[in-house]
């Protein structure tokens, strides 16, 4: 009866958020997910971006992104996360959490972020990632964060060849991992996996196996590896 009643919960809350979207359609994601009862319930995910680029110098682009939290919360910002890669102490990057998609186009495509990255002493053009989580276990605060993305042929192709690939990645130590896609593009995947260590993540991409599974799940052209060097968050 207990279960009847929960399930009806979720199909009530599920008619609700499909009543919302119909004249809504950017709403954030919702997944489902156990509770601390061990029953599933729908959970509403934030909107998540990565931006990365190079910088003249870190100090001075951390006081122009300081200075632009304003800005920042006035587009939706819920959260961020600011550091530099593991390999290019010049290359800054930021993880964002947004209100909503549309939020996150807004602070895009606002005129003043192109300025403020000028005057912040950004070097060139920068990357932006929507970044739309489709699985994953639980990301681990004080872990080495590494994150691979690439073009594939076919999605569902590819997501066999890496949960086929699950006993390998254990093996190399993986600690946790995140899949999705890239900008709304299902032929756009990305990886996100933590490690104890920085050893252990540099012998898994230096790892034949790596190279021959993304092969065979159809990998297009050359992935895009970057590990993070948190300094902030807030």
């Amino acid at each position: 009866m207990k279960n009847k009643f929960y399930l009806f919960e979720i199909l009530t809350f599920i008619f609700t958020i499909g009543m919302i979207s119909w004249n809504t359609p950017e709403l954030d994601v919702f997944e489902l997910q156990k509770d601390n009862t061990g029953l599933n319930t729908l959970i509403q995910t934030k909107t998540k971006s990565l931006i990365y680029h190079k910088v003249k110098d870190y100090g001075i682009w951390k006081k122009a992104f300081d200075d632009f939290l304003p800005q920042r919360e006035k587009n939706g910002e819920l959260s961020y996360e600011v550091g530099v890669l593991e390999d290019d102490p010049n290359t800054v990057y930021v993880f964002n959490t947004w209100k909503s998609k549309d939020h996150y186009k807004k602070f895009k495509e606002d005129q003043e972020l192109k300025e403020k990255m000028n005057d912040a002493g950004v070097t060139e053009p920068p990357t932006f990632l929507l970044l739309n989580k489709l699985e994953g276990s639980t990301m681990v605060d004080d872990k080495i964060t590494g994150i691979i993305y690439h073009e594939v042929e076919d999605y569902d192709k590819w997501k066999r060849a890496f949960d086929d690939f699950e006993r390998t990645r254990k093996e190399f130590k993986e600690v946790s991992y995140e899949v999705g896609t890239i900008n709304g593009d299902l032929k756009m995947v990305y990886v996100m996996n933590q490690w104890d260590n920085l050893q252990d993540y540099q012998v898994f991409v230096a790892d034949a196996k790596l190279k021959e599974a993304m092969t065979n799940a159809g990998v297009i052209g050359k992935p895009i590896f970057l590990v993070f060097n948190p300094k902030e968050k807030g």
